[in-house]
């Protein structure tokens, strides 16, 4: 079994762009917001995804022992408590690229009336070898995560926004910009670590910014069913 421990790898896969990568999610138990409009079966460019309620799919499903730890027999946990609560307001993402089927795990929060999601990956699997599988634990630390701004164009299009990983970077480079972060430019990465609360903050204050997105960071979801 092979483990990928952030989310570039495998968010890359589906969107092409330069995503910035997150030690921390946007996105909480007492953040989380659900939007059906989301949910369904969605085309961009040639590759299919499917957007559908955490609890609802197949991955909940065949993990559900481990996500039910502690509701049977005992008093569950603060954190057991609530994981389940942002688990039943999460979506998963699913699509296949190369052989492989993706799976992310997208939670949706309002700051400043504007809707943003985070994406963090939970499982990838081989569709052609069975031998091969590739398996990210959701509870995972080393998972890192991505956003996007989501904008509902119309009941059948939806536009995703993600975050210029390189104009965020060329602005903390510069001083313009002070974010918690670790970087190493000898290897060229980049990783945003402020926390949950620092990253709404970042967001209220530059959500509305256009210079913090690019033309290159948007894909366009259309409707198939």
């Amino acid at each position: 079994m092979k483990k990928i421990i952030t989310t570039a790898l495998i968010v890359t896969c589906l969107f092409q762009s330069a995503c910035v990568t997150t030690l921390q999610p946007l996105v909480t138990y007492n953040t989380i917001i659900t939007d059906d409009r989301i949910t369904g079966k969605w085309k961009s460019d040639e590759r299919e995804i499917t957007v559908l309620p955490f609890t609802k799919s197949d991955f909940y499903k065949n993990n559900k022992n481990e996500f039910e730890k502690g509701t049977k027999g005992k008093e569950r946990s603060t954190k057991e408590i609530r994981d389940s609560i942002l688990f039943s307001k999460a979506y998963l993402i699913e699509y296949t690229k190369d052989g492989f089927k993706y799976e992310l795990l997208g939670g949706i929060i309002r700051i400043n009336g504007q809707l943003f999601m985070n994406f963090t990956p939970v499982n990838s699997t081989s569709v052609t070898n069975s031998s091969e599988e590739i398996n990210i634990n959701p509870g995972n630390s080393l998972s890192g995560n991505t956003i996007a701004k989501v904008e509902m164009k119309s009941s059948t299009t939806i536009k995703l926004d993600f975050l210029d990983g390189g104009f965020i970077y060329d602005q903390v480079k510069a001083g313009h910009l002070k974010i918690k972060n670790e970087k190493d430019d000898l290897y060229d990465t980049f990783l945003i670590t402020a926390s949950t609360v620092e990253l709404q903050k970042f967001l209220e204050k530059y959500g509305k910014d256009n210079r913090f997105y690019n033309k290159e960071n948007s894909v366009i979801l259309n409707r198939k069913s």
